[in-house]
């Protein structure tokens, strides 16, 4: 892991620097800040291809699909017991932004439904 990118120093070690307290807060925030603009860019890459994949959905079940769910977030589960992250806080995170994208597929459905319906009158 590279010194930006670092949490905190293993223990009984002087912060990568040699920079502590206040200093080092501010550096770790702009690595959060960086981290930030990684995941963002990636959770919209997610988002577009969950739209894509939403425009061959044709009922609420294939968008809802709970099983599919559960294994993306056993699949999360792993991964961030992998990397040394809490996997309940990649589970937690990953169940909103499922919500969050299935309720967007939700509506994007219902659009694409009411779109047809006046098509056809």
């Amino acid at each position: 892991m590279s010194d930006e990118h670092r949490i905190a120093p293993p223990a009984g070690s002087t912060p990568a620097g040699g920079v502590d307290g206040p200093a080092r807060i501010a550096e770790l925030r702009v690595a959060i800040d960086a981290l930030d603009q990684q995941i963002v860019a990636l959770l919209a890459e997610r988002t577009r291809v969950v739209q894509e994949l939403t425009a061959h959905k044709t009922d609420e079940a294939t968008v809802r699909s709970p099983e599919r769910a559960r294994q993306v977030l056993g699949r999360v589960h792993d991964l961030a017991s992998r990397q040394g992250m809490p996997p309940e806080v990649a589970v937690g995170t990953y169940r909103a932004l499922i919500d969050e994208l299935t309720r967007m597929q939700l509506e994007m459905l219902a659009a694409r439904r009411a779109a047809a319906s006046l098509a056809e009158k």
